[in-house]
């Protein structure tokens, strides 16, 4: 039986733009991408003017999301009891002396609904004329902040910024095939990895530290200035966190203890 695989995006708003930038990021390895995006669209409040659906957008995952993991179809319910479909959000920043698109983006199940949702990406990016993609992710193996690019002169560029080319063989997900696809399209664009740790339990568990510096070098290279406090402040509240429940577990660890010492000696009254 034939599946048909459908994507379309919804304009909310009308953007006029000039040659923006886009950044794109997406749930990921230790959701460094999507912390970014997230920040920047708390601290820069730009202007949601379209949505983009699919048929692959699955409503959770039961593992990480970029690996392809099961899923289930459904809708997402928002605080207010709204049902919505899952979808992929494209905000812009305008009348700036840089105008910039920023792409929340969201996971495909499978690499056909991968490439059909990068291919209306892609599009959307044409039509608003975008001059440079920078595609936001994380890595495991190297050490500092590390790029690919669609050409050379590009990643000469990034040198400037302390950028050095990844060894690494490939990016996965949403966000590296943006740029793939776009450099098919004629759109110049790189991809930046921040340094991370696995996290094997949890591999989309939240690395702030991570964030906050890829945040800083998108930052830099885009022209812009973006507090990373609010992103080092909930690293803050994490480890408070960590050290709370690691007293709490340490306590009931002593109790336990203490319950069978009393056991123990119990048996000897």
């Amino acid at each position: 039986m034939n599946v048909t695989r459908k994507v379309w995006i919804e304009y909310k708003d009308k953007v006029e733009l000039k040659e923006p930038i886009a950044i794109v990021g997406s749930p990921g390895l230790r959701s460094v991408g999507k912390l970014v995006v997230d920040e920047l669209v708390e601290k820069m409040r730009p202007r949601l003017f379209a949505e983009l659906y699919s048929y692959g957008f699955p409503a959770i995952y039961y593992g990480p999301s970029y690996l392809g993991a099961p899923c289930g179809v459904g809708v997402k319910i928002a605080k207010n009891g709204l049902a919505e479909l899952p979808c992929a959000q494209f905000y812009a920043i305008e009348n700036q002396k840089q105008d910039i698109i920023i792409v929340s983006g969201y996971q495909a199940y499978d690499s056909l609904n991968q490439y059909a949702v990068a291919e209306q990406v892609t599009e959307l990016f044409k039509a608003y004329h975008v001059k440079k993609v920078i595609a936001l992710g994380a890595q495991v193996i190297e050490e500092g902040m590390r790029c690919c690019a669609t050409d050379l002169e590009l990643l000469d560029e990034l040198v400037e910024f302390e950028v050095e080319k990844t060894n690494v063989d490939r990016f996965l997900g949403f966000s590296g095939i943006v740029v793939a696809i776009g450099r098919v399209k004629g759109l110049k664009g790189v991809c930046l990895f921040a340094n991370t740790v696995q996290n094997t339990e949890f591999p989309e568990s939240p690395d702030y530290n991570a964030a906050a510096e890829l945040l800083e070098k998108v930052s830099a290279i885009s022209g812009f200035e973006v507090d990373t406090a609010g992103l080092k402040m909930k690293l803050s509240e994490e480890k408070q966190q960590m050290d709370v429940t690691g007293t709490l577990d340490e306590k009931q660890e002593n109790e336990e203890t203490r319950e069978e010492d009393t056991e123990y000696l119990r048996g000897y009254v």
